[in-house]
């Protein structure tokens, strides 16, 4: 779509979306640099222990430490720029910052989807082919797949920033949103936009159809392999290993279809906001809870840090 009204080329962009919490930014703001901080302190701490732990060195947890430091990086990317933007009210971004705060968001978008599909896929071998396991999954082939994910990523941001570093916006440009959005910043282009749309509708059916798809036939053979388990001791036990993971995978794709399959109504950049504020700051705040909360190694790694932590201190002091 173009914007026709003012053919002044856009030098800056205003971020406007904390506008209307203008009288209540010091509240909003401890609220929001609380989650900020607690998210931080979770992701960090679990990719820590995964790192630490020698018994936590499997391909589920090295996926699950990688599919957290995605959700840290996307909300470094956005969070510090935003809280800074609620103190004084409003957001004003070169083209430039824009366009790679984007493309971070987009970069680290993509890796999260691949990395969904590919822990949706260590489950599928670990209850359907368990015999088997081991020699189709290995830590050093999720790494080599994750760094495969990670230059996957980063070429289709660079040809999608190419295009947009050629599109002409006229301002002024006004963002109702709390960081730069495409859908929003796009409706101001006075040029020609084809192939840089093109290149989003294709990435954005692949990296989010592809698996979607790939997810739900994953959990359907799961589903039916754990049915066939006669012990219903078994079918719990087996159910356990991957029902968080099917939790963060069910919300992200609810998310994901929401704000981009949806057909759009009266009120659709109120539920746009909403829900682009859910996924930047719940998400990363309740994964880690939904993967450790009731895991068990897990919660024999943290014991055994905070014991080696204490009786560190104890030999420092003593």
């Amino acid at each position: 779509m173009t914007h026709q009204k003012n053919q002044t080329l856009a030098a800056e962009i205003l971020i406007v979306g904390f506008e209307y919490l203008i009288a209540y930014r010091i509240p909003y703001f401890l609220f929001l640099l609380v989650i900020y901080t607690l998210t931080c302190f979770e992701n960090l701490l679990v990719i820590f222990l995964v790192n630490k732990s020698p018994h936590l060195h499997s391909p589920m947890y090295f996926l699950i430490s990688n599919l957290l430091f995605v959700g840290f990086v996307y909300t470094a990317n956005l969070v510090p720029r935003m809280l800074h933007d609620l103190l004084s009210g409003r957001g004003v971004f070169s083209l430039l910052g824009c366009i790679i705060q984007l493309n971070v968001m987009g970069g680290v978008s993509n890796v999260e989807s691949l990395l969904l599909t590919l822990m949706s896929y260590d489950r599928f071998l670990a209850i359907c082919h368990p015999l088997r396991y081991s020699a189709l999954m290995h830590t050093r082939l999720c790494l080599y797949l994750v760094i495969g994910f990670w230059l996957i990523s980063s070429v289709i941001v660079a040809a999608i920033c190419y295009f947009l570093i050629k599109v002409e916006f006229c301002g002024p440009v006004r963002i109702n949103h709390f960081h730069c959005d495409f859908n929003t910043l796009i409706l101001f282009a006075c040029s020609d936009i084809a192939p840089l749309m093109f290149l989003t509708i294709v990435v954005s059916t692949i990296l989010c159809a592809t698996p979607f798809v790939a997810v739900v036939l994953s959990y359907t053979f799961i589903i039916m392999a754990i049915l066939k388990i006669k012990s219903s001791k078994g079918r719990k036990k087996a159910f356990s290993t991957c029902s968080s993971h099917l939790v963060v995978s069910a919300i992200y794709f609810a998310i994901i279809f929401t704000l981009y399959v949806v057909p759009r109504s009266n009120n659709y950049f109120q539920v746009y906001k909403a829900m682009s504020f859910f996924y930047l700051y719940i998400i990363p705040l309740i994964t880690p809870i939904i993967y450790t909360l009731r895991n068990q190694d897990f919660q024999k790694a943290l014991q055994t840090t905070m014991s080696e932590m204490k009786q560190h201190v104890i030999n420092v002091h003593f």
